[in-house]
């Protein structure tokens, strides 16, 4: 398997300042997996996965407490990162297309880690994080298990407001505070 290596380069633009590039050095070929490292991780977690055809990404399924979630991780090349991603097993409406993207936005603001994106042409929301991977060929361990962390937490704390958008036509603020005041209940 081969694999790209970013390598910096310093570049005088055309008033003789100093400007940093980044290309990818080819010429190098390693032979490290960086999913075989994400395979452990979701060993270790207990969660179900399968490689694609392609083998550049993982397809997993993300047990929350409001059912199973379609989750993903992929190796890019350009830009160089693993990304991941959980689907949110939710069916957003068309008409309340303003009030998800309203709501998405608020929930981002208090993400740590990751962020929700409503996809309205696909019809779906989903959790997602990219872990850069310039000058290294694979993440850390802990990269891998705190984005399946934050993306779960997320998942779990956040999926109820989602609903209440949808289904019972709540306010994003409405739904919000309701979904929280669920998850501060149960701690």
């Amino acid at each position: 398997m081969s694999s790209l290596t970013p390598r910096r380069e310093r570049l005088t633009d055309s008033e003789g300042g100093s400007q940093m590039s980044l290309s990818v050095d080819r010429s190098q070929t390693l032979e490290i997996d960086a999913l075989e490292l994400v395979e452990s991780c979701l060993t270790e977690a207990g969660w179900d996965f399968q490689r694609d055809e392609d083998d550049e990404t993982l397809q997993c399924i993300a047990a929350s407490k409001w059912g199973d979630m379609g989750g993903m991780f992929a190796n890019r090349v350009e830009p160089p990162a693993m990304h991941f991603s959980i689907t949110l097993d939710v069916k957003p409406t068309e008409t309340r297309r303003q009030a998800l993207a309203e709501l998405v936005m608020m929930a981002n603001e208090r993400l740590w880690l990751g962020h929700f994106d409503y996809w309205s042409d696909e019809g779906v929301i989903i959790f997602r994080h990219a872990i850069p991977m310039l000058d290294r060929v694979e993440p850390e361990s802990g990269e891998i298990r705190a984005v399946m962390a934050a993306g779960l937490d997320a998942v779990n704390m956040f999926v109820p407001a989602f609903n209440f958008v949808i289904w019972a036509g709540k306010t994003p603020r409405e739904a919000l505070e309701a979904a929280l005041f669920e998850t501060a209940g149960e701690a």
